[in-house]
C-alpha cells in the first residue's frame, strides 16, 4: 500500500484543537492528533475581479450568482472559514459546524471513491478538482473536495489507511476461494475478469489506471477489461494492491 501521510509536527498549525473536538476524539479512540485541514482561501485579486464583474452584471441573474459564490468563499464567509477536518491516527473528524463535530473511524469506513479531474488549456494543466466520497458501514456519507487546503494529501491518506485495514479481510476471502468485485472488475486467486473477458494472473504483466480506466497489460498489449471509470472503483489503493499481490503469488 502507499505510504501514509508523515506525522510531521511542523504540519500542524499552532492553533489548539477545540475542546469539544478533542473530547470527541478521545471518546471515539482516534488516537494521536496529526493535522488540521482548513478551508482554502482564494486569491484576493481574483475575488476583487469577480466582485467587479458581479457588480457590473448585477442587473442580470449571473451577477447575483457571482455575488452569492463570492460571499460563500472562506474569504468572506465566517461560517465557511470555520469549517475544519481534523486528522487523527485512527480516523478523522469533520466539523462543518464547530459545535457539531462528526467522527469517522477508519475501521468503520466501507468504501472510498476518488475522482480527480485535470483541466487543461493548450496542453497545460490550469486547474485540478478533487472529490473523495467516503461511505461508512452505518450508512453515513461525507464528501471532501478542494474546498480544503492540501486535499491532495488528505484524500489519499484516508483512502490508503482505509484500504490497508480492509486488505487482510479481502485477502482472506480470496484465499478461501471467493471473488471480490470492484465495479465491473472481478479479482480472484486465479485471475482478473471484466464483463466480457478474463485472463489468468500468469498472463498479466501489469494492472494500472490508464486514461481513467483499468488497463491490463498482456504480452505488450493493453486489454480493456472495464467500462467503468477509475472514479467509480471503490477503494482504489486496495484494488491496485490486490492485483499486485495476486500477480506476485501466481509467479
Amino acid at each position: 500500500m502507499g505510504d501514509p501521510v508523515p506525522q510531521d509536527s511542523t504540519l500542524t498549525p499552532s492553533q489548539p484543537v477545540p475542546a469539544n473536538v478533542a473530547q470527541v476524539a478521545v471518546a471515539s479512540g482516534l488516537g494521536t492528533f496529526e493535522r488540521v485541514y482548513v478551508p482554502k482561501r482564494r486569491s484576493w485579486a481574483l475575488i476583487i475581479v469577480n466582485l467587479f464583474l458581479a457588480l457590473l452584471t448585477l442587473f442580470v441573474l449571473v451577477g447575483f450568482w457571482l455575488l452569492w459564490v463570492l460571499f460563500r468563499t472562506p474569504n468572506m464567509s465566517r461560517s465557511q472559514a470555520a469549517r475544519r477536518v481534523y486528522l487523527y491516527e485512527r480516523g478523522f473528524i469533520v466539523a462543518d459546524r464547530p459545535e457539531d463535530p462528526q467522527v469517522y473511524r477508519f475501521e468503520d469506513i466501507d468504501t472510498v471513491f476518488q475522482k480527480i479531474v485535470s483541466q487543461r488549456t493548450y496542453g497545460f494543466e490550469t486547474a485540478r478538482s478533487y472529490l473523495y466520497t467516503i461511505n461508512t458501514r452505518d450508512g453515513r456519507t461525507v464528501k471532501l473536495t478542494q474546498f480544503y487546503s492540501n486535499i491532495e494529501e488528505l484524500g489519499p491518506c484516508i483512502n490508503q489507511r482505509v484500504s490497508a485495514l480492509l486488505l487482510p479481510g479481502v485477502l482472506g476471502a480470496i484465499g478461501q476461494g471467493q471473488a471480490v468485485r470492484f465495479g465491473d472488475v472481478t479479482l480472484a486467486a486465479g485471475g482478473i475478469a471484466g464483463k466480457r473477458k478474463s485472463v489468468s494472473w500468469p498472463e498479466v504483466r501489469e494492472v494500472r489506471i490508464s486514461n481513467g480506466y483499468v488497463s491490463v497489460e498482456i504480452a505488450g498489449k493493453f486489454l480493456s477489461l472495464s467500462t467503468t471509470e477509475a472514479a467509480d472503483l471503490p477503494n482504489l489503493p486496495l484494488f491496485l494492491e490486490l492485483t499486485h499481490r495476486l500477480r506476485g503469488n501466481a509467479r
